[in-house]
């Protein structure tokens, strides 16, 4: 997301920021980081000491990265001016807060916070917060949203304090007026939103989680608790369902409102399920009744929709507008994400990854399925470590079971399926399959769905790669899934007459070249169904080059992947019966992609090279839904991935090449001249 020019700030004036500080020397400050790698000239850095580093190291190459001083423990012995504080850690909140101009206290932040639904109500309330003028933000697990727009993928639920403080200022920029973000027990404990003032706070529930890092129930109580201190937050929304959340109402000193099933709420909620058709959630508040019919699915959602209506109403917004942008809402990827609608059998992606959530989304799978539920578990390394059996436990509620990988990090895979065994009874492994390959798993439960069944992916939602020690895999269950559905496509059945096509085009290049990309192709003579630009996140360009043309394109932004597996995710943008991948270089001709149809006509082939191969990592090509499923799409990290899966897809249909004069480049014509003709 590329930042708004910020205003120099005296050393001397964050100085005052914090009780006891020292300060040597004077400088002024653009800005702050605690990362040397990423610091700039004119910054302070923050040498925080770590679990593993202590930051006090890194200070001679931030002095060479251009810092102009350094906010320190310990007095250096470094030519540089030194903000010397009792805790950096605690420091960089404050610190970055002044720095950025105090940023949340120009917008309504609301906090959430609890063990499980926090990814779930921060989406809801970013839809309800949005008014005519400006969109809400969110910051969370899922990442950075202006609106629908992802900024960015961001490895922290919270971000360390003076991201979260750059961030803020930079969303305000931006015209954000309201922005919903997950609070951890570790961004709390951590020092990470210090610093910034919360409207609202949100407490959902607590569950045991992180007790490797907390210790106790009670530390863990304690940090979550910290949101809510009157100095933080000026008033909390409080579900009391659990002894957490009726102690945390108890002792609250901000105006809170109380709500759940328990009889002391002061706002009662009745839930019923609906199936795949979402949720009916009962409201009733001394002084008003509401029923929000909402797309989620299960009960477990009813207290996130509760949560997100009341705060709601406690910015102000009408009941009435809270009500309908509730239920316009769809769940978060990864949460209870549906795959493979129009089938008698479904997959399910979801981030529950604790025996409370499994239990619970196992309850879930149950209200929907008539038929068995499947579940795929595998657990991550360094965390939850003594709750392994207990995970295996919950999962064995469903009918049969895959234990396989998660992502292992620097534990050895093999002890983490080990330890989930633990959890089953022998009497009990009739219905476990142990494979540690989690893309094999998952394929095989796939393939063992009949009528009516369901099978639940868990621990994972939208996450797009595997850590095994310093190798990084790249794999998204939900494109396994979805590959694997697709090639149980009845051989044999009919392709339709005029099929849809999904047009994939890569966002690379420059923004010129990309626009008149996807310029040729929403002008091509054939109806185009969908388009889809897939983005590495490398380039700062493509969202505004995407927004340019409308609801048509769609963007899939996942930073850091390769070439080929980031195509993959074609499998996710749509139902079309082709897909189309076209060179993110060129401009073609209008009929491209009639013309490529009409060579796919013959029953004996279901590919089409358009035009020569351009080069060894691209060529471009139509190919239809269930063979590119069955070849497996793309094989991650393969040179030259549109290639080979050409190659792969010969052996089961026919290819053809079109005539590379036929499909040649129209003339480039401009950014102006092409979105003219995208919107004609």
């Amino acid at each position: 997301m590329t930042e708004p020019a910020g205003e120099s700030v005296l050393l001397s004036a964050l100085a005052e920021q914090i009780e006891g500080a020292h300060l040597i020397g004077e400088a002024s400050v653009t800005g702050l980081r605690a990362d040397s790698r990423a610091l700039t000239k004119g910054e302070l850095f923050l040498a925080v000491p770590g679990e593993h580093h202590d930051g006090h190291r890194f200070a001679r190459e931030a002095l060479r990265k251009g810092a102009v001083a350094l906010c320190v423990e310990r007095v250096l012995d470094l030519d540089l001016p030194q903000l010397v504080v009792p805790s950096v850690a605690a420091a960089a909140g404050p610190l970055a807060s002044a720095c950025y101009g105090h940023p949340s206290r120009a917008l309504e932040v609301v906090g959430v916070t609890g063990t499980n639904g926090k990814t779930t109500t921060s989406q809801l309330l970013r839809a309800v917060l949005a008014d005519a003028t400006s969109p809400a933000a969110q910051i969370g697990t899922t990442g950075v949203y202006h609106g629908d727009d992802l900024l960015i993928d961001s490895a922290l639920s919270t971000p360390q304090a003076p991201d979260l403080q750059r961030l803020l200022r930079d969303l305000a920029a931006r015209g954000a007026r309201r922005v919903a973000m997950e609070v951890t027990s570790h961004g709390l404990h951590g020092h990470r939103v210090d610093g910034t003032h919360f409207r609202l706070g949100v407490f959902l529930n607590l569950t045991p989680e992180h007790l490797d890092y907390h210790g106790t129930m009670e530390a863990y109580f304690d940090a979550k608790r910290r949101l809510f201190e009157p100095e933080r937050c000026v008033e909390a929304v409080i579900c009391v369902d659990d002894e957490w959340g009726r102690r945390l109402a108890a002792t609250c000193e901000v105006a809170h409102t109380t709500f759940g099933r328990h009889s002391g709420a002061q706002v009662h909620v009745e839930a019923r399920s609906l199936g795949l058709d979402g949720l009916v959630v009962d409201l009733r508040g001394a002084d008003f009744e509401v029923t929000i019919s909402s797309r989620l699915v299960g009960r477990v959602n009813a207290n996130n929709l509760a949560a997100a209506f009341l705060s709601a109403r406690a910015l102000g917004i009408e009941a009435e507008d809270a009500r309908r942008a509730l239920e316009a809402c769809a769940a978060p990827p990864g949460r209870f994400e549906v795959l493979g609608t129009g089938r008698d059998y479904l997959a399910v992606a979801d981030y529950a990854h604790t025996p409370e959530a499994l239990e619970a989304l196992v309850a879930t799978a149950r209200e929907i399925a008539p038929g068995r539920v499947l579940v795929v578990l595998g657990a991550r390394g360094q965390r939850y470590v003594d709750k392994r059996p207990e995970m295996a436990l919950a999962a064995l509620g469903a009918d049969r079971v895959w234990f396989t990988t998660d992502s292992p990090g620097d534990e050895d895979p093999e002890a983490i399926l080990r330890a989930l065994l633990d959890g089953v009874e022998p009497s009990e492994r009739t219905r476990t399959v142990v494979e540690p390959d989690r893309a094999t798993a998952i394929r095989s439960a796939v393939r063992e769905l009949a009528s009516g069944d369901i099978l639940l992916m868990t621990g994972r939602g939208p996450e797009a790669t595997q850590r095994f020690a310093e190798r990084v895999v790249a794999l998204d269950d939900r494109v396994v899934a979805t590959l694997e559905l697709d090639a149980r496509r009845e051989e044999g059945a009919s392709v339709p007459l005029h099929p849809t096509v999904c047009v994939a085009v890569l966002g690379v290049g420059d923004d010129e070249a990309l626009a008149d990309s996807i310029g040729s192709v929403l002008a091509q003579t054939h109806g185009v169904a969908e388009v889809v630009v897939l983005d590495d996140g490398s380039r700062e360009g493509t969202l505004e080059v995407v927004h340019a043309f409308g609801p048509l394109v769609r963007l899939e932004r996942h930073p850091g992947l390769e070439h080929s597996a980031l195509l993959n995710y074609v499998a996710l943008c749509g139902s079309s019966t082709w897909i189309a991948l076209l060179d993110g270089f060129e401009m073609w001709h209008p009929r491209t992609l009639e013309w490529g149809l009409a060579a796919l006509r013959r029953a004996d082939v279901a590919t089409c090279t358009l035009g020569p191969d351009i080069g060894e990592d691209w060529r471009s090509v139509m190919v239809r839904r269930d063979v590119f499923a069955r070849v497996g799409g793309f094989e991650s990290n393969d040179p030259a991935p549109v290639s080979t899966m050409v190659a792969r897809a010969s052996s089961l249909a026919g290819v053809v090449e079109l005539d590379a004069a036929l499909v040649a480049r129209r003339p480039v014509r401009g950014i102006g001249e092409t979105g003219r003709l995208a919107r004609a």
